[in-house]
């Protein structure tokens, strides 16, 4: 039998699946400084970001500001303040997000900092593929 469940420290969620009488855990959900870690999901057109455990955290406006070949997306979450969270992600419906908290920025430069920090995150997995292989 297999079950899940979340374990809260602060702001940092761990996932934990019990497999056949052992555990096996990962980093989910974080807010960490002004890096964020969370999980994409499609809602209605928007995207929101949520825990590892599927419950919604962030749930605002949202922007693709690039979608790549491979299916991975810049994006754009639009705070109060001239505030926004933007980033990367694998892909649409469950897939792992990595972004920032950009502050005092305008939209232009908010969107510029998504595809600076989607192209890092490209990388970064590029060579991970190549290691795998």
């Amino acid at each position: 039998m297999t079950a899940t469940r979340c374990e809260r420290f602060g702001q940092i969620e761990v996932g934990v699946i019990e497999h056949e009488g052992r555990e096996f855990s990962a980093l989910g959900a974080s807010v960490v400084g002004n890096s964020v870690t969370g999980y994409l999901r499609s809602d209605d057109g928007q995207h929101v970001l949520t825990t590892w455990c599927g419950q919604t955290f962030l749930a605002c406006r949202s922007e693709v500001i690039e979608r790549y070949w491979n299916d991975s997306l810049a994006l754009m979450f639009r705070l109060t303040k001239r505030r926004f969270i933007v980033g990367y992600a694998l892909a649409d419906n469950g897939m792992l997000f990595r972004g920032e908290l950009v502050t005092d920025s305008d939209e232009d430069d908010a969107r510029r900092h998504a595809c600076y920090l989607s192209d890092r995150f490209a990388e970064l997995d590029a060579e991970d593929e190549l290691e795998v292989c």
